[in-house]
């Protein structure tokens, strides 16, 4: 049971909204001011490691009780617990196979729990942590594993990047789990990054002058362009969910008057607007996160040509990237993004076979068990293999000139986003009948024409191992860069059209 605080309460009834909705925005406030005064108050220059993870646990776990009451700060510390007494028993040979699985099982009790009691999602209440938790304890566990088993010639950059040569001691670990800029809506920092971040040694630079003697100065730049424009963006967001979601809801595309009556114009119409502006239930909570995060000095990840400080290293949606996307492989690479570099350093790094399968499996298991999340996720893996298979055949025929390539990427643009429109929609639906029925008053006509395509047209060339290495590479490059993020969600989404999984390096 949420504490309902009276003055919010009030808020709630004045403006029409539920009180989770208001009460989410207050704590993520409070995130945000907590932030400023954690990095210039408590500055590591001035304080020590250890005052700043105290910090961290004693106001995030304050936070978690306003927002999630007694029931979900227990869940949260209890699926943290074992896994901490998992770390620090089992032999970092297998623990993280134990951590991996617990924190999974457990997780995924608390959603059939959730979906038996038929109490139903986008609550904002403690399924989305615990969802976070379940990354950050996967991800630990296997840090644990590569730091203290593997040489680092073992490893590629992820795992590099990730890995932690001993157990965190109680206080960096639950420090890390109540974290407070990103402990209700991500983006997860993983925990080799949130260590420098505590110990500010993301922003430690060590000068050696010209007689040899060394300083250590700091180069902390400021966030404030970019904790504003991502405020702005976040309050533009929140006005069209207030104003426009409940005129235009995605449940209005199964209303029978609807479905029955409308033409198909209409119909794709619809669907279009209603999908365009609820993302702006996800805008608002991945952005103003970011912000969050920002204002503590997280997200850090250097200086674009004019000099200027850049604040995208650790984000979950790149928006203007997302919203220009010609293909649904750049849309998945700029939506979710942490999550994509959890699935791949637990999952598609780890198993020796099948990589994109397993991966995929997992990614549908985290989100929950509605038969809408597995229609979604299968339904992309469908169309992206038909996507692949035109952009193989097609493609080349536009290339010849600039406008020719212009025009393609118009068109591409244009169904690539009907395409999200249209597989994305069931994920609201959650129920099996609900689904079906949309999908019947849309004549299943891009499953058709999706099917036209992988039967008709031929299917890519199959890469050589070289082809794969480079691939690799790019793909753990820019998922630490920040900037040029390439996840293994779309690769497992062409598993219909490459087939069998090669052996990576």
């Amino acid at each position: 049971m949420v504490l309902e605080i009276p003055f919010l309460k009030e808020i709630s009834v004045k403006f029409k909204l539920r009180y989770v909705e208001v009460n989410f925005i207050f704590c993520q406030l409070l995130a945000l001011a907590f932030s400023y005064f954690f990095r210039w108050v408590l500055h590591p220059r001035r304080t020590s490691a250890t005052t700043r993870h105290l910090a961290q646990i004693i106001v995030g776990t304050i936070v978690a009780f306003i927002a999630f009451g007694w029931s979900g700060l227990i869940h949260m510390l209890l699926d943290a617990s074992i896994c901490y007494l998992m770390m620090l028993t089992i032999s970092p040979t297998i623990v993280q196979r134990y951590v991996f699985v617990v924190s999974m099982v457990y997780m995924s009790g608390v959603h059939l729990y959730h979906q038996l009691q038929n109490f139903g999602v986008f609550n904002l209440d403690y399924i989305g942590p615990l969802m976070m938790l379940t990354m950050k304890l996967g991800s630990l566990g296997y840090s644990i594993h590569d730091g203290m088993t593997k040489d680092e010639e073992q490893l590629n950059d992820i795992q590099k990047k990730m890995l932690t040569k001993q157990v965190p001691s109680p206080i960096e670990f639950y420090s890390y789990i109540f974290c407070m800029s990103g402990i209700l809506a991500g983006p997860v920092c993983f925990f080799t990054e949130y260590i420098n971040f505590i110990e500010g040694s993301n922003f430690r630079k060590v000068i050696r002058d010209e007689k040899g003697e060394i300083t250590v100065i700091y180069d902390d730049p400021s966030s404030k362009w970019a904790v504003i424009s991502k405020l702005f963006i976040t309050v533009l967001s929140a006005l069209v969910l207030v104003i426009l979601v409940p005129k235009i809801p995605i449940w209005g595309n199964v209303d029978a008057v609807h479905m029955n009556d409308s033409s198909f114009l209409y119909k794709i119409g619809y669907l279009l607007l209603s999908i365009e502006i609820a993302k702006s239930k996800y805008f608002l909570g991945w952005v103003f996160a970011d912000a969050i995060n920002n204002a503590a000095g997280i997200g850090f990840s250097g200086y674009d040509k004019k000099g200027r400080p850049v604040w995208d290293g650790i984000s979950n949606v790149k928006i203007v990237e997302f919203e220009t996307a010609t293909s649904l492989k750049t849309l998945i690479e700029n939506w979710n993004i942490t999550g994509s570099i959890w699935l791949r350093h637990c999952c598609y790094d780890r198993v020796p076979f099948q990589k994109r399968l397993f991966t995929f499996i997992l990614s549908a298991l985290w989100h929950g068990f509605y038969p809408g999340y597995f229609i979604t996720f299968l339904s992309a893996a469908f169309f992206s293999a038909a996507g692949s298979k035109v952009r193989y055949s097609v493609r080349p025929y536009f290339l010849k000139s600039v406008r020719m390539k212009q025009f393609y990427d118009v068109i591409t643009w244009f169904f690539t986003h009907l395409t999200l429109a249209y597989f994305i929609a069931p994920f609201t639906f959650l129920r099996l009948q609900p689904t079906i029925d949309y999908f019947n008053s849309m004549y299943w006509f891009l499953h058709i024409a999706a099917l036209t395509v992988i039967v008709v047209l031929p299917t890519p060339k199959r890469r050589t191992k070289v082809t794969e290495e480079k691939l690799e590479k790019n793909h753990n490059t820019g998922a630490l860069n920040g900037s040029a993020h390439t996840h293994v969600a779309s690769d497992m989404m062409k598993l219909a059209v490459n087939g069998e999984d090669k052996k990576h390096r």
